[in-house]
């Protein structure tokens, strides 16, 4: 079940409020725990996500787990106790494994030297995300904002949080250097990925698109999250003109991926601006649009320029 469908089923959000914090602490037993409870979370561009938080006993660290991605895809499926409880399970075990980081280092939030190899950056739209941006750290990148954030890997997920301006004057470092750590730490842990779209389409149906024909390119990183960030990367754009000898234009896809688009004899402005406003309204899950803008690659200054927005 995607958020927005999740948003429209009140009667479900509420349930889940209402049965996953006391099933969630039953299987926790093993855990001293203050509290466990559900809350409303602002999330990118204006989403209102459902958390459950587990504040253990004695620490100032509190992990904050998201409801959404445990649920099934078919509201129906939610009807019965079992169900709620296969839910509860698996954010249990997530759960499990955040507390096992947080226990031995909780202690070392403002402690800058311990943070710096979690730092990374997050690409946001800086107009939906004004709430989320406030008292926290980030730069301005065209009407995008690359926000600091400290990650955590619990079992084989990936979260982050924000770097709040509070703890950047702890630190005594200026925004500036922590935000050179955080981009060298994302191109350690998420190199640019740069090939013919056909490529990845063959890669991911396994084949069976071989004979697709896109003049579109790929630009991610190659584990194909928060590919947007590659933009970020000093070299990628001018990579991008060499690999496909001519200027382009970046067309947001997501936060995920942008695409590459030599840039043609006639203006087809037009039709890419059509491209993304389908794609952001029909096609991405809120959270995962980056902007309504189009951008242009400029040889000259080895810069990205907004064309329309």
């Amino acid at each position: 079940m995607n958020v927005d469908e999740f948003q429209r089923h009140k009667g479900i959000r509420e349930t889940a409020k209402e049965k996953l914090p006391e099933l969630i602490r039953e299987k926790l037993e093993d855990y001293q725990l203050e509290s466990v409870y559900a809350h409303d979370a602002m999330k990118k561009n204006g989403q209102l996500l459902l958390g459950v938080t587990v504040v253990p006993k004695g620490q100032d660290m509190a992990p904050c787990i998201y409801v959404e991605p445990y649920l099934p895809p078919d509201p129906a499926q939610l009807s019965g106790h079992e169900i709620w409880e296969q839910v509860a399970e698996r954010m249990a075990k997530d759960f499990r494994y955040a507390l096992e980081v947080i226990e031995p280092d909780q202690v070392k939030l403002f402690d800058a030297a311990w943070l710096e190899e979690k730092l990374v950056l997050e690409l946001v739209n800086k107009e939906k995300n004004l709430s989320l941006l406030k008292n926290n750290t980030y730069k301005e990148f065209l009407d995008l904002a690359a926000m600091l954030r400290w990650e955590m890997v619990c079992g084989n997920r990936v979260g982050s949080a924000a770097i709040s301006e509070q703890v950047v004057r702890e630190w005594g470092r200026s925004v500036d250097e922590l935000y050179d750590i955080a981009l060298a730490n994302c191109m350690k842990k998420y190199p640019a990925r740069i090939e013919p779209l056909r490529n990845v389409l063959d890669e991911m149906s396994r084949g069976l698109l071989t004979d697709v024909d896109s003049p579109f390119y790929y630009v991610g990183t190659e584990r194909g999250v928060q590919g947007s960030i590659a933009i970020l990367y000093p070299g990628v754009l001018k990579e991008i003109y060499e690999k496909m000898g001519e200027p382009y234009y970046i067309i947001p896809s997501s936060i995920n991926e942008l695409l590459a688009l030599p840039v043609g004899a006639e203006d087809e402005t037009g039709y890419l601006m059509d491209l993304i406003h389908e794609i952001n309204s029909h096609m991405l899950d809120k959270t995962e649009v980056l902007t309504d803008a189009l951008y242009r690659y400029r040889v000259e200054t080895d810069t990205l320029e907004t064309v329309l927005a």
